[in-house]
């Protein structure tokens, strides 16, 4: 035991993986300290050291257990999404949630982790063996199938996270860059058709340069570009005509809380304002004004980065992202350092999904990324999320200890 500790466990992961559960568990205990929600702390603490426990359960298995169970684990994530749509339990308008002795779970926080497993599984067998455009198409289906069950409870957050798994796994195994790009495009024209017409040409023309930059077929570049164009006024005639006033203004405000302060955006300038009060040190653990005294809602799950802005400052904010770079930089180690390339997938599925998790987060809290609902890793409040972040953990800490095993 004292062997594979010195020589197998990545004490570097785990701690600060560890770190940032001590600030969540911190910065819950701030949320909800005048709130009457004194249980959240203790719930929380609870689910972190279920976390643990199941990471270490993960990092002790077998060398192949986790690539063993990924298809197992997929279908019945698939399935749980399945039935949260026909009998699950609605909270704040999703139908995300499975009832379980009077509290509640997120299937789709498990799917995130079951999928990027299952598609790093299915590239690593697959790839040689099949045509690239049937690998792409049969990633799709892995990928969109989990997706577009989110999607219909609807949860708009959980949903583009997924696409946090698809692009940089199919980018790592080897997928041409053109490809990668070819894929990204209507996404990314679609973002920018919300933001304006003149994001939308920029953003076409950025992928038309692009393509013709990374074809060495030029007609097939100019193609692209064509198609590329082609969708974005189809998207602009869509958002313009197609979609109604209120539609298009709900849409807005998603985009600019400034537009409506005390409805739709309340929650973004809220806070904004938390954040900017805190300077460069804070104003102290507990005596954070818009924290303490309720201005910012949901404090203690999307918002939680404001108690940590506020209550620490400049400088806890910065610590904390340092902690996450931290992790981010563990993770594609680990991916470079595993021998076997369902390992080093995964790896970087699982780094990928925590990045764009913090990158959204604290975007919402600052404003600069639209409010879609998606926790901040192993620090807002909430066990499904919990426990899969541990269980990422733990699955980087078995491929870690197997580093040397092909």
């Amino acid at each position: 035991m004292f062997d594979f500790f010195k020589d197998s466990f990545d004490y570097k992961t785990f701690l600060l993986a560890l770190i940032l559960a001590g600030i969540g568990l911190l910065a819950v205990n701030s949320a909800t300290y005048n709130s009457g929600m004194h249980n959240y702390f203790s719930k929380d603490l609870l689910w972190q050291s279920i976390g643990i426990v199941v990471a270490f359960g993960i990092m002790f298995s077998s060398n192949r257990f986790v690539e063993n169970s990924a298809y197992f684990f997929y279908a019945v994530t698939v399935l749980l999404l399945i039935f949260v749509l026909v009998a699950g339990k609605k909270v704040a308008s999703h139908t995300s949630w499975l009832g379980i002795l009077g509290g509640g779970g997120q299937p789709s926080e498990l799917a995130k982790v079951a999928c990027i497993l299952t598609l790093s599984k299915f590239i690593s067998e697959k790839s040689n063996e099949r045509p690239q455009w049937q690998v792409i198409a049969i990633s799709i289906g892995i990928v969109g199938l989990p997706m577009l069950l989110t999607m219909l409870q609807p949860d708009l957050g959980t949903m583009i996270v997924y696409m946090a798994i698809f692009f940089p796994i199919l980018f790592w195994a080897g997928l041409p860059p053109i490809v990668v790009v070819g894929l990204i495009a209507p996404v990314a024209i679609v973002f920018a058709e919300f933001t304006g017409t003149a994001t939308l040409l920029i953003t076409v023309v950025v992928f038309g340069v692009l393509f013709f930059v990374l074809s060495r077929k030029k007609l097939f570049a100019v193609t692209l570009s064509f198609v590329a164009v082609s969708f974005g006024l189809f998207m602009e005639y869509f958002y313009r005509k197609l979609l109604q006033p209120h539609q298009q203004k709900r849409i807005q405000i998603f985009l600019n809380p400034n537009l409506d302060p005390q409805g739709a955006g309340y929650n973004a300038l809220q806070a904004r304002v938390a954040i900017g009060s805190g300077g460069l040190f804070g104003k102290g653990y507990l005596h954070g004004a818009q924290t303490q005294l309720r201005f910012v809602p949901a404090r203690w799950t999307d918002f939680i980065f404001t108690v940590i802005g506020e209550e620490f400052g400049f400088a806890g904010a910065a610590f904390t992202l340092l902690v996450f770079g931290a992790l981010f930089f563990r993770g594609i180690r680990i991916a470079e350092l595993v021998k076997t390339k369902f390992a080093s997938l995964a790896s970087v599925g699982i780094t990928s999904v925590l990045l764009f998790h913090v990158f959204i987060n604290v975007g919402m809290n600052i404003n600069l990324a639209p409010i879609v609902g998606i926790p901040l890793p192993f620090i807002s409040y909430g066990g499904s999320s919990i426990l899969s972040d541990w269980m990422m953990i733990g699955i980087l800490l078995n491929f870690y200890a197997h580093r040397k095993e092909h």
